[in-house]
Formats: structure tokens, sequence, C-alpha cells
């Protein structure tokens, strides 16, 4: 913008035109098309000054980003603290938030691949993530605010999903205008089978009709026939533990999810149709429930619907039979009864923290599920003992935010109801001092260069840094990130992993690879080969160690460099023509 300025003073027909807000207007959309939907088209702006501090904040984004690889690669997370020079450019205006957020958007989403550095792009979603949450905060409190009865599902649903997905543009309007298209269809097929049904009016701009008992049930039945026979929509058996399913928006482009989140779907279009689908927290299988005989108000008054399993009307009973415990075919009362939203946002985080710890058992070394749902458990349950103090867990094994650690634990320790847990919160609080003291200093992290042959026997370590292999007992795709002359794990692990069952045992070569399942393994060169068809590898730490992927393998970044100086440059001859067959 700087030509255009300085060309401006040369014409003054020209310089009219470029001090204009129009150009302005127009060159921003141009360069950055995602920041038009971030405006007010009711509001006045000052375009030039709004180009200018995108460009600029542009720049302090980046060069900041920069610094983050050498403070932080030695550690398995950023703390808190880290954030707060984007929070402070971010705090200057609503400009400046738009565009600190943009430019992160950006640099993670950019279809044209101009920002190919992954270590950038690792800590620029950290970045983001921290901030959106900050934002989201904002938005959860208003929710919980409200009275329960207008708290709404949808919208929770919809938080939810941006919560643990930040770095996606996930809206709420987005949701509503494709569950609309569905509410079309099953209004068409209403038409179809009742032509004076009351529900065939569009009413999205005003109440819904009031049905009668007749009429709600077609609306079910016909809402079944679209859902699950037309549009094949699903419960997703195969792939239940996937995150994906319990984030709304996923569900309806992948027309497959979770109990919770079919049920979300399933009761917000009956509920354009004016039908009241009440949400029931059902042991081990959610459902929804209808007031089927309005004269009653015991279980059996209701009927039930399994959202998960293609929209089956259930009795109690049927119910009962969804509990897989041998001979259990009766529940209790309480079973049946509707919850409130924060219920059913509760369950929805406790379904994550449950993957959260699966993935930490997996190898998950920065916990990112798990910490953010605790986060947001302590924002819906800010009482919950439990939560508190895994958080603290986390941040302890972490090693940051022990600021806030301290404090955690100090508030709970003053709690009656923790009393049975103060020798634990107290060890807790002598870890969190300890760990405060050391000075946060790099580790001296040992380097390996190959030619060093007094120290290392590196002659056996045929494979290097950056090259994609396959497993050639359980076929999974991985990258290599470091490695051992030897083995280098505990008797113990060995042991537990079967090591000196190998026909090599524990004296060969073992590296450690980030696996395409998002998991962190320890591999002996046995049982690795070279990849016949490289490809990316979709690990949510490959930015940590690499910057580029080339096609045939990933460039380490400076850091990795420094701990396996001559890999890089092996790497590269073993692809002299970027055949990885050679």
């Amino acid at each position: 913008y700087f030509d255009v300025l300085n060309f401006s003073y040369t014409c003054s027909r020209f310089n009219s035109v470029a001090r204009s807000g129009e150009i302005w207007r127009l060159k921003l959309f141009q360069r950055w098309p995602s920041l038009e939907m971030r405006y007010s088209p009711k509001q006045q702006y000052n375009w030039l000054l709004e180009f200018q501090n995108r460009f600029r904040c542009g720049r302090l984004v980046r060069d900041l980003l920069v610094t983050f690889s050498p403070q932080f690669y030695h550690k398995d997370e950023v703390p808190s603290e880290a954030f707060r020079p984007f929070v402070e450019i971010a705090g200057q205006s609503e400009c400046m938030m738009r565009s600190v957020l943009n430019e992160l958007m950006v640099l993670l989403h950019d279809k044209e691949r101009k920002h190919t550095d992954l270590t950038l792009k690792y800590y620029g979603e950290k970045v983001l993530r921290y901030m959106q949450h900050q934002h989201l905060k904002g938005e959860w409190q208003k929710l919980l605010e409200q009275p329960e009865e207008q708290q709404s599902l949808l919208e929770g649903a919809v938080l939810f999903a941006q919560w643990n997905n930040p770095s996606e543009d996930m809206t709420v309007q987005a949701v509503v205008q494709q569950i609309y298209k569905i509410v079309d269809r099953v209004r068409a097929d209403i038409g179809t089978r009742n032509p004076d049904h009351a529900a065939i009016r569009d009413t999205r701009n005003q109440a819904p009709p009031v049905l009668s008992r007749n009429e709600c049930r077609q609306v079910l039945e016909a809402i079944n026939h679209i859902l699950y026979n037309q549009m094949n929509f699903r419960g997703n058996i195969e792939e239940y533990y996937d995150a994906k399913n319990s984030f709304l928006p996923y569900v309806l482009e992948r027309k497959a999810g979770i109990p919770i989140t079919m049920a979300i779907l399933y009761a917000e279009i009956a509920k354009c149709f004016g039908v009241l689908l009440e949400p029931v927290n059902f042991p081990n299988h959610f459902l929804l429930r209808w007031h089927d005989h309005p004269e009653g108000d015991t279980p059996d008054d209701y009927m039930y619907i399994d959202a998960f399993g293609k929209g089956r009307f259930l009795n109690r009973r049927e119910c009962a039979n969804l509990i897989d415990i041998h001979g259990v075919n009766w529940m209790p009362d309480s079973c049946y009864e509707a919850v409130s939203s924060n219920t059913v946002f509760t369950r929805m985080v406790n379904n994550l923290l449950s993957i959260g710890r699966r993935q930490a058992q997996m190898g998950d070394s920065s916990l990112v599920c798990l910490r953010s749902n605790l986060e947001l458990a302590l924002l819906l349950n800010p009482g919950d003992i439990e939560n508190a103090l895994l958080q603290a867990r986390v941040y302890l094994h972490l090693n940051i935010n022990l600021a806030e650690v301290m404090a955690s634990l100090q508030q709970l320790l003053e709690r009656p109801e923790a009393e049975e847990l103060s020798s634990q919160i107290g060890h807790m609080m002598v870890k969190a001092t300890q760990q405060q003291l050391i000075k946060d200093e790099p580790p001296k992290v040992e380097s390996k260069p190959r030619d060093d042959k007094k120290n290392f026997n590196t002659e056996e370590v045929i494979y290097s840094v950056g090259m994609i292999m396959r497993h050639r007992r359980y076929s999974y795709n991985c990258v290599i990130y470091g490695w051992d002359p030897r083995c280098e794990m505990s008797e113990e692990w060995m042991i537990q992993m079967g090591v000196h069952n190998l026909p090599n045992g524990p004296n060969q070569p073992f590296f450690n690879v980030l696996v395409a399942d998002g998991s962190n393994r320890y591999a002996a060169r046995e049982n690795l080969e070279h990849h016949q068809r490289p490809c990316e590898i979709t690990h949510p730490e490959i930015g940590r160690y690499f910057q580029q992927f080339t096609g045939n393998y990933y460039v380490p970044n400076e850091e990795l460099k420094k701990r396996y100086p001559h890999d890089e440059q092996m790497t590269r001859e073993l692809y002299p023509s970027g055949d990885p067959t050679l």
C-alpha cells in the first residue's frame, strides 16, 4: 500500500482517489477476503486505517511467532503468559482484534500454500486457540446467564464445537442454515402425507403452530424418513470415539454422530415445527422424550426417541434394553427425567474428557483435548473438585501455568468438602512451588552428530530424521523425529513391549516417530521400512519438529537440526531424484 500512497502524490486526481475510503475497502477485501464477513454493513469505517492496521498487525503477529520455537521447543506446551503480547495487540481496538485473529486464520488455512512453514503454523494454532478461548468464555457466560428455559442447546452445541476447533470457521448462522434445508425437506414430506397439516407453512420467522397429538407424531415420522432414509444420517458405530462425532457442524457435514449430537440435531428440527422434545440423560445412551400422553407425567406417559438409532420410538422397557448389562430390564424413574441444558453440555464435555484421556495414553504429549475440555468443564461447573485437581495435575505435568495451579489449589484447600484431600492437595502445592523455583532455562539437550564416532556408534543408524516410514508389523505410517543407537527405555518398558523378543533385541537403533494416528512411538530399526509412497503425516506435533514437507520427506526445523546436525543432508542424499524407492 506504500506504493499506492507514494504514487498518489504525482497526480491530484489520483491523490483524491487514493485518499478515498472505497479503494482501501476494495483492497482490504481483495487481499484478505475472509475479513469481509467480520464487518457490519451498518457501521462506518476508516478503510485506509483498517488496511494499515491489518497490514501492520500481520507483521507483528509473525515477528512474535518466530520467537516461539526457540523458547518452547523443549516444552510440551506453551504457558499462558506467553500469549500476553498477542492479547495486548488485540486489545488495542476492535480492528486489531479482527486483524490478529484473521492473520492467524490465514496462516493456518491459506489454500495457495504461501505459508509452508509448519513450525510457524504449529505455534500459530496455539495462539489462535488461546485467543479464541478468551472470546468464547464470554459467549458461554452470556448463554449460561440466561434463564434455563431460554438456553439454546443448538447455540451451546456450536459453542462447544468452536471451543474444541478454534482454528475452524464455525458459526451458529451456518449451522442454522443447514438445519433449515433439512426442515424444508421435512415440511415437503409432511405435505405429501397430510396436505392439511398445520406445520406445512414456513414459520421460521414466527411462532410455530400448535399441533395435535397426531400431527406431532406425523412430524416425527417425517423427520425419521428424511433424516435417516433420504439423507442417510446415522449413528457412527464404526468410529464411535472419533471426536468429530461430538461437534454438530461435523455431524451435519459427515451425516454421522453420537447419541447426544444426533439428539440435539433431531430436537432442533422438531422444534421448528412446534414439537417439543426434551433431553434425557439416560445412562450410556442419550435420548429424547416427547409427551405422548399429556394427561400424565410418569415415565410411561412419554415416548422416547433414539436419534442415534434412526429415530426409533421407544417405551420405558425398550429404553432399559439399551443398557448393555445382562439381566437389566428396568431403570429408576430418575433416568427418564428431562435434564437442564447445563447437564447436556456437561455430558458433552465429559465425552471429550474421556477421549482426551485416551489420547494421553496413546502418547499425546500436549494433552490438548484433555486440557481444553477441563477448562470448559470448570467454566460450566466451577465447583467441581475432581476436575480442578485433574487440571492442576495436567498443568504440573506440563510444567505450565504454575501460578494458576497454586491459586486453584489454595482455593480447594479452603473448601470444607475437600478436607479429605488436604494431604494430596498439599503435596501438589509443594511440587508446584519446587517447579516454580527451577530456573526457566531450556534443558541442555545432547547433540547427535553422525561423525562423532567416539560417543556414538551411528553406523547402524541407517535411517534419518525427516524420513517417512512404514511399520512392518502394524502397517502404520510415520515420520522419524529422533533416534538412539540402542534402546534407551527402561528395562520395565522393554519387558512390557517385548523388546527382548525381537531378533536383534534392544541392541539396535530405535527411532522416535510421529504416527499418522496422532500417537508418538519408539520403534526398533528392524520393524521400520521406507515408505514406497511417502505421504504427509497428519500428526498434531508435526510443526514442532519440522518446517516443511517436500513431497518425499520432512525438513527439520532449526531446533531439531541442532540435535541431529547431519540428518537433513543424509535424508536428501537418499532421495537424489525425488524417488523414495532409490
